[in-house]
């Protein structure tokens, strides 16, 4: 039986899969990187505790507003 992968788990080059709005339209990414905080998929960078999408412009902070979220594939 495979586990599954948290998004503690992950790994840059490892592959995610993030729905965008409501209405959940999935777009595969692959991690470019990882820090304290923040999980990047190349322009992308989500919550790396919830995996909400993070993008200040947009008034998105990960928190109580996001537009996105990833989840391990």
């Amino acid at each position: 039986m495979a586990t599954l992968k948290t998004l503690n788990d992950l790994a840059v080059g490892d592959v995610v899969t993030r729905y965008v709005s409501a209405a959940k339209i999935p777009m595969c990414l692959k991690v470019s990187a990882i820090d304290d905080n923040l999980i990047h998929c190349g322009p992308w960078k989500f919550n790396k505790s919830n995996g909400a999408e993070v993008d200040l412009e947009l008034g998105w902070d990960g928190v109580t507003a996001t537009g996105s979220i990833i989840v391990p594939d």
